[in-house]
């Protein structure tokens, strides 16, 4: 009996049985169409009955440029080559290659999500760098270093969690020197890391109330039977967390 051929391609319809599963037999090519790169195919999941291209969730799909001015495009901005410049060379206006980083900033961060899960490391770095946009003023902090939040001088920074033994950074995350910015951080990093790894810091005070809001143990209290208020619930930093400065 003749085996239907694997093309490596699983069907994309979350609702299917065979979502995703690849060499299950159930997909098959049914027509081509031109590109500006050459031909490409239509596939169909008979389990199903949807159709789909290959070239779909790619930062190809439906473009109207040849898939090799696309990634000449991209090798020229990982040299440092402006937009004026590559829109020169390659003919196309800077609208153009913004929108091709856009469909390439958006595939990233998919497989970022797919590849950074359970990660093995046992020490974290956390950290910041900061910059100015608009306005500087002479103290817009309060006297722990955290933004205040009248403050408007456009004090932003880039925080980060990077994984000193991989030379890996497992997340990074723009906005002011808050709380809230430095449980993003580590919230982040803790959905991507397996376990608890050590965490090591500049001495910034808030990342201590973000380690302790990610990683904790609430101990309960049984009712004594005796009047009054009930104890409250007891949050308590996780046995296994480290944090150095």
């Amino acid at each position: 009996m003749r085996k239907p051929k694997e093309w490596g391609q699983p069907c994309p319809n979350p609702a299917c049985t065979h979502y995703r599963r690849l060499q299950q037999g159930n997909v098959s090519a049914i027509a081509t169409y031109l590109t500006q790169s050459g031909k490409r195919r239509l596939f169909r999941c008979h389990t199903c009955e949807t159709p789909f291209s290959e070239t779909r969730a790619t930062v190809f799909f439906d473009l109207r440029t040849s898939e090799e001015k696309v990634m000449m495009a991209l090798k020229m901005l990982l040299v440092r080559v402006d937009l004026t410049g590559i829109s020169f060379v390659l003919g196309v206006t800077e609208a153009t290659v913004l929108a091709w980083l856009r469909r390439v900033a958006h595939q990233a961060e998919a497989i970022n999500q797919h590849l950074l899960r359970n990660l093995p490391v046992t020490q974290v770095q956390l950290d910041e760098m900061w910059n100015f946009i608009a306005r500087k003023h002479a103290r817009e902090t309060d006297e722990a270093g955290e933004s205040l939040p009248e403050g408007q001088d456009g004090r932003q920074g880039v925080w980060v969690s990077f994984a000193p033994e991989f030379r890996l950074m497992i997340a990074a995350v723009v906005g002011p020197r808050t709380l809230d910015m430095a449980k993003e951080v580590v919230a982040l990093t803790k959905g991507r890391v397996a376990g608890i790894p050590a965490f090591f810091s500049d001495g910034f005070t808030c990342y201590l109330a973000a380690l302790i809001a990610a990683f904790h143990v609430v101990t309960t209290f049984a009712p004594t039977g005796k009047r009054g208020r009930p104890r409250k619930p007891l949050c308590q930093p996780h046995p296994d967390l480290v944090y150095g400065q």
